[in-house]
Parts: C-alpha cells; sequence; structure tokens
C-alpha cells in the first residue's frame, strides 16, 4: 500500500499527526520546517508524512517520522488510490489530532477533510499561502495550528545516514546535475557541463579536495567533471547517505535542485547558482551568512513557472555564472572555513 513504518520512529502514546507535502525533493526539504515545532509542543508526537516515492526517502534515517505514506499518483481520486484509501480508512480507528496541509491543490484539501481528524490546517483552511518563501508559507501554517512561538525560528532541517567510508578530511561538494538531468525538454537551471569540469579542475589544482555527487541518471555527467580529480559518488548514494556526506563537506556548490536544500537542512555553507527560479520563492533557508547565490538579473528572468520558460532554449541567466567568479567564491568560503577551524588554508 506504500506504507513504512519507521524501525526507529517515535512510538509515544501522544497526538498522531499527518503531514500532507507530497512535492519535489526540495521542496520536501522545505517543508521539514514544521517537524521540530510540533515535537518542542508534543514531545510524543506520533508525525507521519504524505510524500511522492522520490521524496519519502529523505526520511529514511530521521526518527522524528513514525510513519510514511508514499503515494505515486497525487491527483487520483480518494476511491481510485490504495494510499489515500488506507490513510481514509485507518483513521476512522485512530484518528489524526491534526492535519497539516502544505499542498495547495483542491484534491489534497479534500482528502485532508475526509481523513478523520480532530483539526485540519492548511491553505483556504485557516492559513493564506502568498507569494513568497515555501518555509514563510509553512510557518503561516503552523501559526495558525497553534505553534506560533516556535514558528517563527522554524527552519527545514533533516537527520541523514552516515557518511561512506573513504571521503577526504575536508572537501568542496560539487552538485552538476539537476532533477531535470537526463529529460527531453531543455534543462534550463542546468550550468553547462564544461564550466563544472573547469570548475573542479581549479579547485584541484589549488588543493582543494573534492566530492562530485549526483543521482544515477546524472552519473555520466558527474563522471565527466570528475575526470580531471575528485571523488565520484554519484549514484551510489541514496537521499539519507548524500545527506551525511552534504554534512561532512565545507561547502556545497549546487543549481537549484533538491541537493541545495539538503546541504542547507543539515547545516553546511551553500554557493547556490541560480538563474530562471525566484530565489524569493527556492533559495536554501539557512542561517545568516550559510546560503550565497551566484546570479545575474536579466530583462526576461526569473522566467521559471511561466510559458515563457517552456519556450526558453538559450538559458542566459546560467550562462552569464562565469567559471572565475564560483571559483573565486568557494575559495574565499573555504578560506573563512579555515579561519573557524584553525586550519591554514591551501
Amino acid at each position: 500500500m506504500g506504507v513504512t513504518t519507521m524501525a526507529d520512529g517515535k512510538r509515544g502514546a501522544g497526538p498522531r499527526v499527518l503531514v500532507i507535502r507530497c512535492g519535489a525533493v526540495g521542496d520536501t526539504v522545505l517543508a521539514t520546517c514544521v517537524l521540530d515545532p510540533i515535537l518542542a509542543r508534543w514531545p510524543d508526537a506520533r508525525i507521519e508524512w504524505l510524500a511522492t516515492p522520490a521524496s519519502a526517502a529523505l526520511f529514511g534515517a530521521d526518527p522524528r517520522i513514525a510513519r510514511i505514506h508514499r503515494l505515486r499518483h497525487r491527483k487520483l481520486p480518494i476511491p481510485l488510490s490504495p494510499t489515500k484509501r488506507q490513510l481514509v480508512r485507518e483513521s476512522r480507528a485512530d484518528p489524526f489530532a491534526l492535519v497539516l496541509n502544505l499542498e495547495t491543490a483542491d484534491y489534497f484539501r479534500r482528502l485532508a477533510h475526509t481523513v478523520a481528524a480532530k483539526r485540519v490546517v492548511g491553505f483556504g483552511d485557516g492559513a493564506v499561502w502568498q507569494h513568497r518563501h515555501g518555509v514563510e508559507n509553512h510557518r503561516a501554517v503552523l501559526t495558525v495550528a497553534g505553534f506560533a512561538a516556535a514558528a517563527a525560528a522554524a527552519v527545514p532541517r533533516l537527520v541523514g545516514a552516515a557518511a561512506p567510508a573513504g571521503l577526504p578530511p575536508r572537501f568542496v561538494a560539487l552538485h552538476p546535475g539537476n532533477s531535470h538531468s537526463g529529460a527531453t525538454r531543455a534543462n534550463i537551471r542546468a550550468w553547462p557541463a564544461p564550466r563544472w569540469v573547469e570548475l573542479n579542475r581549479r579547485l584541484v589544482a589549488a588543493g582543494v579536495a573534492t566530492v562530485i555527487t549526483g543521482a544515477p541518471n546524472e552519473a555520466e555527467l558527474a563522471a565527466e567533471v570528475a575526470a580531471v580529480g575528485g571523488l565520484d559518488l554519484a549514484g551510489r548514494t541514496d537521499l539519507p547517505t548524500m545527506a551525511g556526506v552534504m554534512e561532512k563537506a565545507a561547502l556545497l556548490v549546487c543549481t537549484d535542485t533538491g541537493p541545495v536544500h539538503i546541504a542547507a537542512a543539515v547545516g553546511t555553507a551553500v554557493i547556490g547558482l541560480y538563474g530562471p527560479t525566484r530565489p524569493t520563492h527556492t533559495a536554501p533557508y539557512g542561517r545568516p551568512g550559510q546560503v550565497q547565490l551566484i546570479r545575474h538579473d536579466i530583462e526576461c528572468g526569473p522566467c521559471y513557472g511561466t510559458p515563457r520558460h517552456k519556450t526558453c532554449t538559450d538559458n542566459r541567466c546560467m550562462q552569464l555564472i562565469t567559471v572565475d567568479e564560483v571559483f573565486d567564491a568557494v575559495l574565499v568560503r573555504w578560506q573563512q572555513e579555515d579561519l573557524t577551524t584553525g586550519n591554514t588554508g591551501i
């Protein structure tokens, strides 16, 4: 039925809470900002999450989640969806104390009100969705649900698995792919592959250890980048292990895709290469100074989510980002980290 009960998940006798967020990896990472506020008020809460199968993997090492419901088809009506039917059926025997619906689609609102629950809070149910950062919208839901004291400071946080053996003692992670890698449509969020190769070559020549990460469909690109040096882990880690790798990294360089949010959510410094997407809505969320974005304003951007982006064949917004500026930014951050660790730098 697409349900996973976490072996080490919380089994308290406290309130049963359902979080509905069936987005991509980055969207789901941002939504994790609701978890710690819930547990601060209800330490023994049994938190369950309705997620896409891909994003559900994020919680593989997270003890805060008691149960994951994997939803393969978001739009299927309840009678045709085994996962939705099971949620409704089980809730009648064991109602939820609270449903936090972090989705905006009507079919999720119908599900939230069909599930047996003492209270449903979401967009259209007390909270108002606005054109702002996802975390700010989730904080609004938390506030309406009664978690106002913790909502103001709520930030995304992930619990990763142990990193694999053999990582350099100190390294910069490079993630050259993104969620559109290998897709048939134009990958307008991509930074050109030759620039990733050149960036890695310069870093290795400067004495900076690099680790190249990526999903299985990004392995070819990662191998091209790693051919000039560094450790290639593309396709060799699941999401919790990738989070563990990111947590060990001194810094991640990445475009606007899931791993940039994963790294920020485990506390790692991030340099994000942004072009067609809106940083005001999708930037990684972290402590002051943790996240640095490199981007260039142009007359047609940001265009992501508009009709213009569907016809874009020349992502100048990404091509304007030079190897020089990224390399210089990495060196500055690398040396700043040296000051805090006592290392002498490169």
